[in-house]
């Protein structure tokens, strides 16, 4: 049984760097949103958002690091044994792909799939992150009415909220379709056999609920910070009323 093994970068991630030093180094094609790098009729995929899947490479660890600079892990990554299959185009149950045929572009079609899996999950870990860091707002707000921060505090939680929100907005098209399928929409059926079993689309669906969750406790933050902009306004505009009123007495004992 061969194996596909898959590898996310987690810092100094350069496809350019990493497209030029292939190209030297191997036998490589560039394609849109992915290399496809050949060595002894053995394939590895690299693609733009920072992902690597090799099938049955064998030393994908030194590739790596003869073609790039940036720090990979395979920790949370997806891994899989595949076989030829001689009955249906593809098959994938218990972490096995029984596919029909070993061409490249076939093998990029379900790599696609895995690495917005690989993709999907660094989106799910930062959203549970974040979620966990504020869960205590909303109990604060049932508990006592107001959340127990100072403004300063509270500016720091929206901003890292926002920072959270962003990086998967900003990111979100890397769950799409890729165009990839427009040019070889023969080709999908592959990649949807594998979106399919990796659970892609009720993923989405969780992380947009999340999503939500998320843009609620921003609102309450926002509300909060703006309830206390304004009590400190109503307490200066008091004080100044106050002190004005004392000035107004002040000189009328002085008159008289």
């Amino acid at each position: 049984m061969r194996i596909i093994k898959s590898y996310k970068f987690i810092k100094n991630f350069d496809f350019r760097e990493i497209t030029q030093n292939a190209i030297k180094t191997y036998r490589t094609k560039v394609m849109k949103d992915a290399i496809v790098i050949e060595k002894e009729s053995k394939y590895a995929f690299i693609f733009k958002y920072g992902v690597a899947i090799f099938w049955d490479f064998g030393d994908e660890e030194f590739l790596l690091k003869k073609i790039s600079t940036s720090t990979v892990s395979s920790e949370n990554c997806e891994e899989f044994n595949f076989e030829l299959s001689q009955t249906q185009k593809i098959k994938i149950e218990i972490d096995t792909i029984q596919i029909d045929t070993l061409d490249e572009l076939t093998m990029l079609s379900v790599s696609f799939a895995i690495a917005q899996s690989i993709k999907l999950s660094e989106f799910e870990d930062a959203m549970l992150d974040t979620l966990q860091q504020t869960e205590h707002i909303p109990q604060e707000l049932a508990n006592n009415g107001r959340v127990l921060l100072q403004r300063k505090e509270i500016a720091k939680q929206r901003g890292r909220l926002f920072l959270t929100k962003s990086k998967i907005y900003l990111h979100f098209e890397l769950l799409d379709t890729p165009e990839f399928f427009w040019e070889y929409p023969e080709l999908e059926v592959y990649y949807q056999a594998a979106r399919k079993y990796l659970e892609l689309q009720p993923r989405i669906e969780i992380l947009n609920r999340k999503l939500s969750v998320l843009q609620e406790v921003l609102t309450i933050l926002a509300d909060e910070q703006n309830h206390k902009h304004s009590s400190q306004l109503e307490w200066i505009i008091i004080i100044l009323i106050a002190f004005e009123i004392v000035i107004f007495i002040f000189n009328d004992l002085l008159k008289s």
